[in-house]
């Protein structure tokens, strides 16, 4: 099955459970962890994604990261996660906080339903935190989901080409 019809099947799963879908938990688990395997990664693989990872912000200060896409050991994309309900407007400013912590080069906003990609140049840098590009997974078609995340696979594939 080819990437459009994945996310085209997701997209229309997704419809039917959305409203059984009432926690941020819930919208992690039913919403964003089937979007990451559609990406390819496999999310019971704790080498290649994990789940809660925890960023020391000093003492007795830390922060958890609903998914971390590792490579080679090492933070390469992190997940940030809210209810599908919330707005992710208010959420930019969550990612350059946990940027600072890891060596991570790129970022997921979402709630499920939107998806916002980020680099992290793009998060730390004051003046442009616009998405690198961003949908909305039921009212965008598959087809053209398919194409942006084909065309920047390079932002967001970890096992091909995220350099060290």
């Amino acid at each position: 099955m080819d990437l459009k019809d994945e996310i085209g099947q997701f997209a229309v799963r997704i419809k039917k459970m959305l409203p059984q879908v009432q926690s941020e938990d819930l919208t992690r688990n039913a919403l964003v962890m089937p979007f990451i395997q559609i990406l390819g990664y496999d999310v019971f693989n704790p080498s290649e994604v994990q789940s809660e990872a925890v960023l020391d912000f000093g003492v007795k200060k830390s922060k958890k990261v609903d998914y971390t896409i590792m490579k080679d050991g090492e933070p390469a994309i992190l997940v940030e996660c809210k209810h599908h309900e919330d707005s992710l407007d208010i959420h930019d400013s969550r990612l350059s906080k946990y940027f600072r912590k890891t060596k991570a080069k790129y970022g997921l906003l979402t709630n499920g339903l939107e998806y916002r990609f980020y680099t992290e140049k793009m998060v730390r840098s004051k003046k442009n935190q616009e998405p690198l590009f961003e949908f909305n997974i039921k009212d965008t078609k598959a087809a053209t989901i398919a194409k942006l995340l084909e065309e920047h696979k390079d932002y967001f594939n970890v096992k091909q080409n995220v350099a060290s």
